[in-house]
């Protein structure tokens, strides 16, 4: 008979061995025999059972003992235990189902029952396994399709950042500078690596409200008036209203955060809600030092790139075109500590 199932007895009377291997045996099962716990368990290592039955009253280990040793084996696969026994009372069946049995078959048996609980034993391991195996598999298809799915979804965001990029002074390495610094920004925050990722992708879109922006104002070559800038700051609203989601994916919720409120301020006086401290999105707060770093580094029409030293100047000490109070302390001791980290991805990334 092919695949048999292999079937180990623990018993330390001989001939309760040979009774019980002639009766399996005559049923095709392939019977192998240990006549102590400590024999059951070296046994089971090499041949692999596929049930166990098991005596209780053993010297050395006794059932209990063996059936604990053969559950915590991690080189046994983990297999029906049947314990067979004369004792009849309710305390021994407890606690032989407490140390991991699935049944308990009382001496003297009936050979009819043994071999049906047997065969049903058999029969629901078949299936748990089979049910486990089917559960890695679907779960590996659907873990596969959500890395696709993924993608894809960071693929529409980073498509939707070149689309702003396309109607806004900045270029795409702007965008991709942003990224790298939200990302280093959290992670020395002490965010997990694939939070700071997920910012990562979700930071470019700081500006995506700049789509609902005017040519003449966003395009102008020239300094701002009030009116154009109470324009301009609607951007923040604007890129909201286009990012935020029913969905509970945290890129979209760090990207319509970080729309909203990369222009509010710590101090308070920020727009468009004037929010202040905590109740700023710590992803907002994050991108607002990133934005205004890179603000300052790059080329604007209104003015040339400031260095790097004047750049960190400005965040830290503050001057008209920033004040180190509109920043998350936090996040500037940070900025301040790690400023070289912000100064090698702008020098990565230049146009």
């Amino acid at each position: 008979m092919e695949n048999q199932p292999v079937v180990l007895i623990v018993d330390d009377e001989p001939t309760n061995l040979a009774v019980l291997g002639d009766i399996l045996e005559d049923q095709g099962y392939e019977v192998i025999a240990a006549v102590s716990g400590e024999g059951a368990l070296a046994t089971a290592k090499e041949m692999q059972p596929d049930i166990v039955l098991l005596d209780i009253n053993m010297p050395g280990w006794d059932g209990y003992e063996t059936a604990q040793e053969l559950r915590q084996c991690a080189d046994i696969r983990p297999v029906p235990i049947l314990f067979l026994s004369a004792q009849n009372d309710t305390q021994s069946k407890v606690k032989g189902f407490s140390v991991g049995a699935k049944d308990f078959i009382t001496k003297p048996f009936q050979s009819e029952e043994l071999l049906a609980r047997l065969c049903t034993h058999l029969e629901l391991d078949r299936l748990k396994t089979s049910l486990e195996l089917e559960v890695t598999k679907k779960t590996k298809e659907l873990t596969e399709s959500h890395r696709k799915l993924e993608g894809a979804f960071k693929e529409s965001l980073r498509l939707l950042s070149v689309a702003g990029e396309y109607r806004d002074i900045e270029t795409g390495l702007h965008t991709r500078r942003i990224g790298e610094y939200a990302r280093q920004t959290a992670l020395l925050l002490g965010w997990g690596k694939a939070d700071a990722e997920r910012l990562q992708i979700a930071a470019p879109l700081h500006d995506i409200g700049k789509i609902g922006i005017p040519d003449t104002i966003l395009l102008k070559n020239g300094r701002l008036t009030a009116d154009e800038w109470d324009i301009m700051r609607t951007h923040t609203q604007i890129g909201h209203a286009m990012l935020q989601s029913q969905s509970d994916s945290k890129m979209i919720q760090y990207s319509a955060e970080v729309a909203l409120g990369h222009h509010e301020k710590y101090c308070g006086g920020g727009y468009p809600d004037g929010l202040q401290g905590e109740d700023i999105p710590i992803s907002a707060r994050i991108v607002a030092v990133c934005d205004v770093y890179d603000a300052l580094r790059s080329v604007r029409p209104y003015k040339e790139g400031f260095s790097h030293e004047t750049s960190v100047r400005i965040i830290l000490e503050g001057d008209e075109i920033a004040k180190p109070e509109q920043f998350d302390p936090v996040i500037l001791a940070l900025f301040e500590k790690n400023d070289h980290v912000f100064e090698r991805i702008f020098d990565e990334f230049q146009d």
